[in-house]
């Protein structure tokens, strides 16, 4: 009688889970190696799997890297999203929230900043992921103008576009300079700035 192996069974994972199973690894990789060091190799290797599963399941590591970046843009969306449905607060008490989602604890690790370095930069020559980055971009902002029309008095509507352009820009240099200096305080003041600036140019409480 055959001897039964004691190595557990693998799970069949649909197409879909085998997709988002590397689309994670990638992320993973992205995260440990950056942009410039993502082979499939490694990819392969961080999600247990052959390369043979990466070349059936994706057509190139271009669509690799865009899935790992479309996942981390989720990340960032998704910390938004539930600072948004949190009740209660003034408009502008509502508006600190939402910004200071982006600079929790999970998302200020060198490898997520690291990470969002990389998007900007692999969406210059990637036209999928510079869709991925602008959609990205598109959506915060769009919250973020939401929030800022509750603030706005009557006569300070047509102020919002700049105040946002403040904002975001903002928001950018915060990431940056974290990712050089790693002063926390330094991220305060600016996300207060940010918040006092709107307050003073839409005449909102």
């Amino acid at each position: 009688m055959p001897e039964k192996s004691s190595r557990p069974a693998q799970t069949r994972l649909t197409s879909e889970a085998r997709r988002k199973q590397i689309a994670e690894a990638a992320l993973r990789s992205l995260q440990n190696h950056g942009h410039s060091g993502l082979t499939a190799r490694k990819v392969a290797a961080e999600a247990g799997l052959s390369l043979g599963h990466l070349t059936y399941h994706y057509k190139d590591m271009a669509e690799v890297l865009a899935a790992a970046f479309r996942l981390a843009a989720d990340q960032v969306q998704q910390a938004g999203r539930r600072a948004l449905i949190r009740p209660g607060g003034t408009p502008s008490e509502r508006l600190d929230r939402f910004l200071r989602a982006g600079f929790s604890t999970d998302l200020m690790t060198p490898a997520h900043l690291r990470l969002r370095i990389d998007l900007w930069s692999a969406a210059l020559t990637h036209s999928e992921i510079a869709s991925i980055e602008r959609a990205l971009y598109d959506s915060h902002r769009d919250a973020l103008e939401r929030l800022l029309d509750h603030m706005a008095a009557g006569y300070a509507y047509e102020r919002i576009p700049a105040v946002a352009d403040l904002i975001m820009a903002t928001l950018d240099g915060l990431w940056l300079d974290w990712l050089r200096r790693g002063d926390e305080q330094a991220v305060k003041n600016g996300l207060d700035g940010c918040v006092l600036f709107a307050r003073l140019r839409l005449g909102g409480s």
